[in-house]
């Protein structure tokens, strides 16, 4: 999914931990560390579960039976203060850790949530959602004949993925039009990024923010260097996200020493992220940005442009500052819960609002010129 935006939209996430819920509560008075309200509520919860078990008179199996309480207790956290509180069965879990490793099993678009709808806001090159003709800016009504309508994000994630070689058929609209489109589901390697070479400058493309993406952009500059180029756009457009730690790595790659980004959560100290050095910190850079650069995206833009060290070219940013943390449960189930925020050197929170760019360019296919023209200024190199 928040992503990294999953794929479709990933977010900020931190995977720790394991939190005992079924294995652990249900002897009655050991709800060890909990205060009396909390201890009682999971009493009761208890008496429930034991009520249904023995005596309804055709009651579910009890896995079935703690997924459901699970899910009730995130569904309230979710209405009351976390759009992105989610609960993973065990292979819904399994399916959502494939998205930090750059593999999964779909059709290649990032979707995003925006004015009640969900947009495509990118058609990955190379994928069956390509070939099949979906567009960017399509909205999706409907999957399998399934209305999206009240789905969240990661929940219409989990509809259109499937196991490769099956089909889905999805419904958008596009320009007043309903149209659909019957594509058939593979499993699918995201790259972290492509590069090339653009009128002289290095041009770096980065999709996500997967296991290896720090390295990987370290490597690509590094060979520009060798190459002499005269500088690098980094290119964060529809680039939802990911591991915060590739995030750190890939600010790093430009930003010699200084703060990243700060973490706040409601309980603890702030973690700072710092710079750790060995930087190209004298490579001009500009970076892209649109509507579709979210969490991870935003930390490294952020942070480039709070310490002098990139001019942002493109349209404001998605504006989530939240970080997620996933956590695993005693049957390999897992929840999803936020549990504090990121603030840019400067101390700005993303959440809401987003990044207002240096430069404001909305046609993309003009965003890329404009950032080569300001390079050619900076630099006084022409290709």
């Amino acid at each position: 999914m928040s992503g990294y935006q999953r794929f479709i939209v990933f977010a900020v996430v931190v995977i720790v931990g394991t939190l005992a819920f079924v294995g652990g509560y249900w002897a009655r008075g050991s709800y060890v560390g909990l205060d009396g309200d909390a201890a009682g509520d999971l009493a009761v919860i208890e008496d429930a579960y034991r009520e249904i078990v023995e005596n309804a008179d055709d009651p579910p199996d009890t896995e079935k039976l703690a997924d459901g309480a699970i899910k009730g207790m995130v569904g309230e956290l979710r209405k009351q203060n976390d759009p992105h509180a989610l609960f993973y069965t065990p292979d819904d879990y399994l399916s959502f850790q494939e998205l930090t490793s750059g593999e999964f099993t779909g059709i290649g678009i990032w979707i995003k949530r925006k004015a009640g709808s969900l947009h495509i806001v990118s058609v990955l090159p190379d994928t069956p959602a390509k070939a099949a003709g979906l567009h960017a800016g399509d909205v999706l009504v409907a999957v399998d004949g399934r209305d999206l309508a009240d789905l969240t994000t990661d929940e219409a994630v989990d509809a259109i993925k499937g196991k490769a070689g099956t089909d889905v058929q999805l419904t958008v609209s596009r320009r007043e039009r309903e149209l659909e489109f019957d594509i058939t589901r593979a499993r699918l390697e995201l790259p972290n990024l492509q590069a090339r070479t653009e009128r002289g400058f290095g041009y770096i493309q980065l999709f996500g923010f997967a296991h290896g993406a720090g390295d990987q952009v370290r490597t690509e500059v590094r060979n520009f260097v060798r190459e002499d180029v005269a500088g690098v756009v980094l290119d964060l457009r529809d680039n939802g996200g990911g591991l915060l730690t590739e995030a750190i790595e890939v600010a790093g790659v430009f930003i010699e020493d200084g703060k990243i980004a700060t973490f706040r959560q409601r309980t603890g100290p702030d973690r700072v992220y710092r710079a750790e050095g060995d930087a190209y910190e004298d490579v001009p850079l500009v970076v892209l940005v649109n509507e579709g650069t979210a969490s991870a995206s935003e930390i490294v833009a952020g942070a480039l442009r709070d310490l002098d060290r990139a001019r942002l070219v493109g349209t404001r940013t998605y504006g989530k500052g939240s970080v997620q943390q996933v956590m695993t449960l005693a049957d390999s189930s897992a929840i999803k819960l936020t549990i504090g925020s990121y603030h840019t050197p400067d101390g700005h929170d993303l959440d809401g609002k987003g990044l207002a760019p240096d430069v404001a360019v909305v046609q993309r296919r003009a965003q890329l010129g404009r950032a080569l023209e300001m390079l050619e200024a900076s630099t006084g190199a022409a290709g």
